[in-house]
């Protein structure tokens, strides 16, 4: 393997013209930056050494300089793809999964993308045609963002505040993508929050012509058509436990491949758990393994003595990382106050210290994101089947006023919509986002109708034979997690240059996962049930038995106590030039710094989000490509 890392480029018909400022990407790679101009594609990469640390350096080309690439990820099945190759006569000069993409593609073409396993986003020029291509992983692990500048180039980058770096590309907020944020957590599809810039819908290649003069995508790898594959081939006998078993651990393994030390997340989850309790060896050394405690645990409840169960339990050397109110007088600039922000998430705040304890051990951490949507442990997968019964009562409630605050307030939402796709979409739903803001939103051009479309028309294309819970479970694979939960990792975790993997969203093991049976994912009252009677032997009681719960902090009390965030908060949303001003109602934003607003978690996060807009507005109109 070769390097986690960010890409940066842009294909024109000047490609001689402004260097690329791979500045701007360096913390994504700080070992080295280098670019290289190639008929009319400049291509960039700055690398954080994994595997092959000698003689992975990108761009590189196949040993005829054939296709040259520049690739950001890990290619975890490189072995078994070389050894394929080299029977067909390939070609190689390092042992690095860079050029087991390069030889991919010249025996497959953009078809051959389909055949990694792993994670990636890359750029890649092919010598024979002029063409550039890029291409994403089926599960949009990796990031990668694309436009068109004012006069016909395309750029790409894997953050989108460098994109703003190459010349011609211009940060024009898109108004409904902050309002789709706003309501419902992130912005649906391939949009992002600038006009014009997109994300490459994962599994697809984004094939440029030759001076950008056209366009056009094509389809490697589609996880609807894995996960329709692994349900006719389930047809014929069920699994069992060993083969959830067999198959996680196989992930797990093919994850752990590195030339340089790894660690874990550990939140005392099942998800982390399971994934740590296969890091563990009995023999070796103990692995290394990081979790967030809070300052003052106020009216929440840390995670942090699960994960110090479970760490003595299967002898880990557990990093406890202390959060508090300074940590987000501090850090949300550095997150929020770039062209990359805003990320208004309080966990994102905690996610970012923890990333930066991990990089002084290690360079490589493996986390359980993905085992709720793999293997349906959200409580809305057992929530969502009651709104035949609960529907009636829930829309009643709705009409009348009722209240609606909270997650019982979000649930009761959802439970009274008519509609799957409508209902989808209400269940990570933001409650709180303030009337006049939406309002202000709408006013500046925002159409709330986008992600309603965009979420119908995916839905309407899911084979008639799924369950409502095989549909919701790709839903969240195809939006929530590469737009919101695995954005916000990758950025977190780049931040603080290290590289997170996660190896419960997997080619081998996630199609596989949500093909099964309904019965065999979730009883009344508990879902993930492969996953608990596969390692349960091997984990604490209490990790079986918590129920699940997002990730909670304290923050309405910091935001009310601690003077110097109470300050920041403050200066921030009440100042004569605050941006938010001019979307929302200046009274509507001092109410939500009263001590009675922030008292709730709604309201606290509320507040958290305002700052973060502000922050990111402010950005926006200084041109901050980084804090």
């Amino acid at each position: 393997m070769n390097s986690m890392c960010g890409i940066l480029g842009l294909i024109s018909d000047t490609p001689s013209g402004q260097a690329l400022d791979l500045g701007s990407i360096r913390h994504r790679g700080p070992d080295r930056q280098s670019s290289v101009t190639l008929g009319s594609a400049r291509l960039g990469h700055a690398r954080l050494s994994i595997i092959d640390l000698s003689s992975g350096a990108q761009p590189m080309s196949d040993v005829d300089g054939l296709v040259t690439t520049v690739f950001n990820g890990e290619i975890y099945n490189h072995l078994e793809l070389r050894a394929e190759l080299e029977a067909r006569g390939h070609r190689f000069a390092t042992r690095s999964d860079t050029e087991v993409i390069l030889n991919a593609y010249l025996a497959w073409g953009v078809e051959g993308f389909g055949r990694l396993r792993g994670m990636f986003a890359l750029a890649l020029f092919d010598a024979r045609s002029g063409h550039t291509v890029l291409a994403r992983d089926p599960f949009g692990i990796k990031p990668l963002f694309w436009s068109r500048s004012r006069d016909g180039a395309v750029g790409f980058s894997s953050e989108l505040g460098a994109l703003f770096t190459l010349p011609g590309m211009e940060a024009r907020p898109d108004f409904t993508s902050v309002l789709e944020t706003l309501t419902y957590r992130h912005a649906f599809g391939l949009d992002t929050l600038y006009e014009g810039v997109q994300r490459l819908e994962p599994g697809t290649a984004l094939v440029v012509a030759a001076q950008a003069s056209a366009v056009f995508h094509v389809r490697f790898g589609s996880v609807s058509a894995e996960v329709e594959r692994c349900r006719a081939a389930q047809a014929a006998q069920l699994p069992g436990v060993q083969d959830v078993r067999e198959r996680v651990r196989d992930s797990v393994d093919h994850h752990t491949l590195a030339d340089v030390p790894l660690g874990c997340f550990l939140s005392g989850g099942l998800d982390s758990s399971v994934v740590a309790s296969l890091l563990a060896r009995p023999d070796g050394p103990p692995l290394n393994a990081y979790a967030v405690g809070f300052e003052s645990a106020g009216s929440e409840r840390s995670e942090l003595p699960y994960a110090q169960l479970v760490a003595r339990h299967l002898g880990l050397n557990l990093h406890p990382v202390t959060v508090g109110a300074a940590d987000f007088l501090t850090l949300a600039p550095r997150l929020s106050g770039t062209l990359n922000g805003p990320f208004s998430e309080p966990a994102d705040v905690a996610m970012l210290k923890l990333s930066l304890r991990a990089a002084q051990d290690v360079k490589v951490v493996l986390s359980g994101e993905g085992g709720d949507e793999s293997f349906a442990g959200y409580p809305k997968y057992l929530a969502d089947g009651m709104a035949g019964p609960l529907g009636p009562a829930m829309r009643l409630g709705r009409r009348l006023g009722l209240g609606r605050a909270g997650r019982l307030g979000i649930a009761a939402d959802a439970l009274s919509e008519r509609h799957a796709a409508a209902r989808w979409m209400r269940w990570f739903a933001n409650n709180d986002a303030p009337p006049t803001l939406l309002s202000g939103l709408l006013m500046a051009g925002a159409r709330p109708e986008r992600a309603r479309q965009w979420v119908e028309d995916r839905v309407a294309a899911y084979p008639a034979a799924w369950s409502d819970l095989q549909r919701m479970q790709v839903l969240d694979l195809e939006a929530w997690l590469p737009n919101n939960l695995l954005h916000r990792g990758d950025y977190t975790t780049m931040q603080a240059s290290i590289e997170q993997r996660v190896p419960l969203l997997d080619r081998e093991l996630t199609p596989w996962a949500v093909a099964l049976p309904r019965h065999l994912k979730v009883s009344r009252a508990r879902g993930k049930l492969p996953l608990r009677s596969a390692f349960g032997p091997a984990l604490p009681r209490e990790v079986l038995e918590r129920p699940k719960s997002g990730f909670r902090l304290p923050l309405g009390e910091w935001l009310t106590t601690d003077a110097a965030l109470r300050s920041m908060t403050h200066d921030l949303l009440l100042s004569p030039s605050a941006q938010l001003s001019s979307l929302m109602d200046r009274g509507e934003l001092s109410g939500m710094l009263r001590p009675q607003a922030l008292g709730t978690t709604g309201g606290a996060k509320l507040a958290w989000t305002a700052v973060n807009l502000e922050l990111w507005l402010q950005a926006v109109r200084a041109g901050a490509v980084v804090a």
